[in-house]
């Protein structure tokens, strides 16, 4: 049964749901804390390699002809390297509109931006009330989650 990850793009809250197959999975589904849309996140978890039945050290990784085939740390520095190009290319977009709004006299901070529901990747300036409003759900969900991790259940 796989595990999703779902983030709301109002008040940052992030959870998990468990479905029989990904095939019932939603893209979206309603965030427990404002009622907006969250929609799915790649897990960062949910890889395998595909291998033979006849190999018995563990998970192999894709075979490439090349004695690197076996090494995890150069595996999991492709990952990294590629993870990481992401991060920089939202950055460099993030960075790019803030310097458009910039240039329009406008004082726009990274904070002032918000993923929009429409494009993935694509971001939208927010006015200085709906940034403190998105800040101040951002928190809330910071807290319950902390509040949430804290709780022991009966019994332990």
């Amino acid at each position: 049964m796989p595990i999703f990850e779902y983030e709301c793009d109002e008040c940052g809250l992030r959870a998990e749901d468990l479905f029989k197959s990904a095939d019932d999975a939603p893209e979206e589904i309603e965030c427990e804390a404002c009622g907006s849309p969250m929609r799915k996140l790649m897990s960062a978890a949910n890889h395998t390699f595909a291998h033979g039945a006849s190999q018995t050290r563990g998970p192999a990784p894709p075979n490439t002809g090349t004695s690197d085939d076996w090494n995890p740390d150069k595996i999991i520095g492709r990952d990294a390297e590629k993870k990481w190009a992401a991060i920089e290319a939202r950055k460099k977009h993030k960075d790019g509109i803030i310097r458009d709004e910039r240039k329009r006299g406008r004082g726009v901070q990274t904070d002032h931006l918000v993923r929009t529901q429409e494009g993935a990747g694509d971001y939208r300036v927010i006015k200085e009330k709906e940034r403190k409003e998105v800040n101040r759900r951002r928190e809330l969900s910071v807290a319950v989650g902390k509040a949430a991790s804290q709780q022991t259940p009966a019994g332990e």
